[in-house]
Protein backbone atom coordinates (compact mmCIF):
# COMPACT_ATOMS: atom_id res chain seq x y z
CA UNK A 1 0.00 0.00 0.00
CA UNK A 2 1.28 3.41 -0.89
CA UNK A 3 2.32 5.62 2.00
CA UNK A 4 1.24 8.67 0.03
CA UNK A 5 -2.52 8.12 0.33
CA UNK A 6 -2.70 7.89 4.16
CA UNK A 7 -0.61 11.07 4.38
CA UNK A 8 -2.98 12.82 1.98
CA UNK A 9 -6.02 11.69 3.99
CA UNK A 10 -4.38 13.01 7.17
CA UNK A 11 -3.77 16.38 5.51
CA UNK A 12 -7.32 16.55 4.13
CA UNK A 13 -8.73 15.78 7.58
CA UNK A 14 -6.52 18.47 9.12
CA UNK A 15 -7.61 21.02 6.50
CA UNK A 16 -11.24 20.10 7.23
CA UNK A 17 -10.69 20.57 10.97
CA UNK A 18 -9.09 23.97 10.50
CA UNK A 19 -11.82 25.10 8.09
CA UNK A 20 -14.51 24.13 10.61
CA UNK A 21 -12.60 26.08 13.27
CA UNK A 22 -12.32 29.02 10.82
CA UNK A 23 -8.61 28.98 11.55
CA UNK A 24 -6.81 28.15 8.31
CA UNK A 25 -5.26 31.56 7.87
CA UNK A 26 -4.05 32.64 4.47
CA UNK A 27 -3.01 29.95 1.97
CA UNK A 28 0.74 30.37 2.56
CA UNK A 29 0.18 30.15 6.34
CA UNK A 30 -1.92 27.00 6.01
CA UNK A 31 0.62 25.38 3.70
CA UNK A 32 3.38 26.15 6.18
CA UNK A 33 1.33 24.78 9.09
CA UNK A 34 0.71 21.55 7.14
CA UNK A 35 4.36 21.37 6.06
CA UNK A 36 3.43 21.28 2.37
CA UNK A 37 4.02 23.63 -0.52
CA UNK A 38 1.37 26.19 -1.48
CA UNK A 39 0.89 24.37 -4.82
CA UNK A 40 0.20 21.10 -2.97
CA UNK A 41 -2.28 22.92 -0.74
CA UNK A 42 -4.13 24.22 -3.82
CA UNK A 43 -4.21 20.65 -5.20
CA UNK A 44 -5.72 19.38 -1.94
CA UNK A 45 -8.31 22.17 -1.89
CA UNK A 46 -9.24 21.32 -5.49
CA UNK A 47 -9.59 17.61 -4.58
CA UNK A 48 -11.83 18.58 -1.69
CA UNK A 49 -13.97 20.74 -4.00
CA UNK A 50 -14.20 18.62 -7.13
CA UNK A 51 -13.87 15.04 -5.90
CA UNK A 52 -15.20 15.21 -2.34
CA UNK A 53 -17.71 17.97 -3.18
CA UNK A 54 -16.79 20.13 -0.19
CA UNK A 55 -18.28 23.64 -0.57
CA UNK A 56 -15.04 25.50 0.18
CA UNK A 57 -14.30 29.12 -0.58
CA UNK A 58 -11.68 31.56 0.59
CA UNK A 59 -13.06 34.47 2.64
CA UNK A 60 -10.90 37.56 2.17
CA UNK A 61 -12.53 39.28 5.15
CA UNK A 62 -11.76 36.42 7.57
CA UNK A 63 -8.55 35.56 5.74
CA UNK A 64 -9.46 31.90 6.02
CA UNK A 65 -11.00 29.10 4.01
CA UNK A 66 -14.61 28.51 5.01
CA UNK A 67 -17.37 26.07 4.16
CA UNK A 68 -20.41 27.65 2.51
CA UNK A 69 -22.60 25.11 4.34
CA UNK A 70 -22.25 23.48 7.75
CA UNK A 71 -20.78 20.01 7.50
CA UNK A 72 -17.74 17.83 7.92
CA UNK A 73 -15.50 15.97 5.51
CA UNK A 74 -15.85 12.18 5.74
CA UNK A 75 -13.44 9.87 3.98
CA UNK A 76 -14.10 6.19 4.45
CA UNK A 77 -16.42 3.25 3.95
CA UNK A 78 -19.91 3.16 5.41
CA UNK A 79 -21.92 -0.05 5.65
CA UNK A 80 -25.52 -0.06 4.41
CA UNK A 81 -26.90 0.36 7.94
CA UNK A 82 -24.86 3.55 8.38
CA UNK A 83 -25.97 4.84 4.96
CA UNK A 84 -29.63 4.23 5.85
CA UNK A 85 -29.24 6.23 9.08
CA UNK A 86 -27.63 9.15 7.28
CA UNK A 87 -29.98 9.61 4.48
Amino acid sequence: MSRLFPKMVDKLNRIDQLIRMKATGQPHELASRLEISPSTLYEYIEIMRSVLLAPIRYCHIKRSYVYEKDGKLHIGFKNQQQVNRIG
